[in-house]
């Protein structure tokens, strides 16, 4: 199995608001991001339900059970996947609606 690299979206003066989701984060709930991440980077495109649902047009959803945190993300390449956003279930359709726009521009 190849490895999969990730990279994060980033605005145009270059910060990574994925980065800043994650340090507002607690330790316990950053700890579990972190190890969805370190699944998705092993796995890609492989993996699927629980962890990672499509959403549809190329758009990924990693998904946290205990918190209900969402991660959103699409490949771009052979082995690049893009974070494109985080949030939690209450900020779903806001945060889908911003990976979309986000996954058409890259």
């Amino acid at each position: 199995m190849s490895t999969w690299h990730i990279r994060y979206w980033t605005d145009k003066l270059g910060k990574n608001l994925f980065e800043e989701w994650l340090l507002s984060l607690d330790e316990k709930q950053a700890k579990i991001i972190n190890k969805k991440l370190e699944l998705l980077e092993i796995y890609g495109n492989q993996l699927k339900m629980p962890h990672s649902k499509a959403l549809g047009k190329g758009l990924f959803e990693l998904r946290e059970q205990i918190y209900y945190h969402r991660i959103y993300y699409g490949f771009h390449g052979k082995q690049i996947i893009i974070i494109l956003i985080a949030g939690n279930k209450r900020s779903q359709e806001k945060d889908i609606k911003i990976a979309r726009k986000r996954l058409d521009e890259i």
